[in-house]
């Protein structure tokens, strides 16, 4: 993708105990837009979103691997400080996380933490994010009371101004509209248009309706891999691999019969070409064939060869650092017939 990323994930892989629930995961995320990440239950959306803040870090037997980068820094670094490192993201979580005290308390919460004690300076920040999030009308005379109180469309507006009130630069979002009736969650999709001006935001989804309406790129992710990344507009359009297309039509994903695997890792670049076609021309069409390469090879340029002869990839998987799994669809009709 050609723009200065904002966030640089590389080759970032994750277990729960046994379980590997992020596979090699590299994308880049630009500043100032809403990406949106997309995927059936536990294809490792919430995941992803945690390492981004290092919240993952609090549950009990995580490993992780690979780097983030944050405005340059690696967020996974020695010297990283959490406490700054998760002021610069806020989090709005998919059930309202507020604190069992006073909805004053609730804004005032974060500023205090990070060293501001002066009650005028205080006194301006909870009413400057209380307007931001359009609750000040709806709650200046009963600051005092108890932010349980809310209604719950109420407790994620007064959740996303406690995240603000420490002027974060990324807005991490996950599913903060499903517990939320219609005209809360289109208040809030309507707040992301708006805050994306300023902010970087990361947003976890079921809706696909919302992805939509308000996502400027997508990552979709599928058992734990990156299976597809780029402008929205442009995936749903015209989603590139199977499994994307499935997703987005509703139906069930299945996993690609291989009928054929090439090992291509070593081979001379100029033999790679001619090696896959010999191959390809020995299948019957429609059928499946997986070929493993290594990054050192341009997977790009190869994808490009391939649907130049008529063929389909159907699948990019990253397998680890170095190497790649690419599923080749032969063509359905002869060259001549295209």
């Amino acid at each position: 993708m050609d723009f200065k990323a904002h966030i640089e994930i590389k080759d970032l892989n994750v277990w729960y105990q046994n379980h590997k629930s992020l596979n090699n995961i590299s994308v880049k995320i630009p500043g100032k837009k809403i990406t949106a990440i997309i995927g059936p239950s536990g294809c490792g959306k919430t995941t992803l979103l945690k390492t981004l803040n290092r919240l993952i870090e609090l549950q009990d037997n995580v490993k992780i691997e690979g780097n983030i980068y944050v405005d340059d820094d690696d967020i996974y670094g020695h010297n990283v400080e959490i406490i700054n490192l998760r002021k610069k993201m806020g989090l709005l979580s998919q059930k309202p996380q507020v604190l069992p005290m006073a909805i004053y308390e609730n804004v005032a919460y974060g500023p205090r933490i990070h060293g501001i004690k002066n009650k005028k300076n205080l006194d301006e920040i909870v009413e400057q994010y209380l307007k931001e999030v359009g609750l000040w009308s709806e709650v200046k005379n009963r600051l005092n009371s108890s932010a349980l109180k809310l209604s719950i469309g109420q407790q994620q507006r007064l959740c996303l101004a406690r995240g603000l009130a420490v002027e974060p630069e990324i807005i991490l979002a996950d599913e903060p509209t499903s517990a939320l009736d219609p005209v809360s969650a289109k208040w809030i999709e309507e707040k992301f248009l708006e805050l994306k001006k300023r902010y970087t935001i990361i947003l976890v989804t079921h809706s696909l309706e919302q992805a939509k309406r308000i996502a400027d790129y997508l990552i979709f992710l599928y058992q734990g891999n990156l299976i597809e990344y780029g402008p929205a507009n442009q995936i749903f359009e015209n989603p590139k691999y199977m499994k994307t297309k499935s997703y987005l039509a509703g139906k069930i994903i299945e996993d690609i019969k291989v009928d054929k695997e090439l090992d291509i890792r070593g081979f001379a670049k100029s033999e790679i070409s001619s090696k896959i076609s010999y191959v390809l021309e020995k299948l019957s069409i429609g059928q499946v064939l997986k070929v493993i390469t290594s990054s050192e090879q341009s997977v790009e340029e190869l994808s490009r060869s391939i649907e130049c002869e008529g063929h389909k990839v159907l699948e990019l998987i990253r397998i680890n650092k170095t190497d790649y799994e690419v599923y080749i669809q032969k063509r359905t009709a002869t060259i001549y017939e295209i």
